[in-house]
């Protein structure tokens, strides 16, 4: 029964994970009481983050081809990664951000992992045992610090492109960010 609701749980918010953040991002905004120095902060994450995405966004040929270049020899999930430091900015730029922060953590853990997990079985299915090597190989969520030696760049291998960024459609990130830091110095200046 708990494997079966799991196996549910998994799927459904692989389906409904940017509703969710949307609601959830509403809420912020409505209740959140940001200060200049916590969102001076809170932007320096949102550029990593965004930073990440970009990076990552740039090799990724979704379904097609497994992205093993650029910021894929040090995490599995640099989107997720980064998405993981946007929504940190966020909660570190408002009065009571530890609040905030352990909140956005049990959200990310509730909302994103089992995402993540349906992500993997999928690229597995598609991917097989090359998919299966990439999980030894490289850590899923937590960027390593160095990356692996690696074997010259072979004609085949992806690299980054602009052109993939906007495919991936990260403009939409960005545009979100910079709307979300907008509304919330409006607060702060209304006081």
């Amino acid at each position: 029964m708990l494997a079966e609701f799991t196996r549910r749980w998994r799927r459904w918010v692989a389906h409904n994970r940017v509703r969710v953040t949307i609601i959830v991002i509403l809420i912020y905004v409505a209740f959140s009481n940001p200060h200049w120095s916590g969102l001076t902060v809170g932007v320096i994450l949102i550029i990593m983050g965004q930073a990440a995405r970009f990076w990552g966004a740039g090799y990724l040929e979704k379904n097609v081809k497994l992205a093993r270049g650029g910021p894929y020899r040090l995490v599995r999930h640099p989107l997720y990664f980064g998405s993981f430091l946007m929504g940190l900015g966020l909660a570190v730029s408002v009065e009571d951000a530890a609040w905030w922060a352990f909140g956005y953590v049990l959200l990310f853990i509730a909302f994103f992992l089992p995402a993540i997990h349906v992500e993997e079985l999928r690229l597995q299915s598609i991917f097989g045992a090359e998919y299966q090597d990439l999980m030894v190989e490289v850590p899923g969520l937590v960027p390593r610090l160095a990356p692996p030696p690696s074997p010259p760049q072979q004609p085949t291998e992806t690299s980054f492109s602009w052109a993939r960024v906007a495919s991936n459609r990260e403009v939409r990130s960005v545009v979100a960010m910079v709307a979300i830091v907008a509304l919330q110095a409006v607060k702060i200046i209304s006081g």
